[in-house]
């Protein structure tokens, strides 16, 4: 990833909600050109991490 894209920022946002948390991943990246693909297998594999963290967190209580 360093050496394919320009730049890319990962941002990861949670909020405290009444019935539980609010979890919100913000990727910005540049493409050097047309042909370097976009991030959806970084996307998919934080969705996945979020998800198994969750499932941890359910199943702890």
């Amino acid at each position: 990833m360093l050496h394919e894209y320009d730049l890319y920022k990962i941002t990861l946002h949670m909020d405290a909600k009444d019935n539980g948390d609010l979890v919100c991943w913000t990727i910005e990246y540049e493409r050097p050109n047309e042909n370097t693909s976009e991030l959806i297998c970084l996307m998919e594999f934080l969705v996945g991490l979020t998800k198994a963290i969750d499932d941890h967190h359910v199943n702890m209580n």
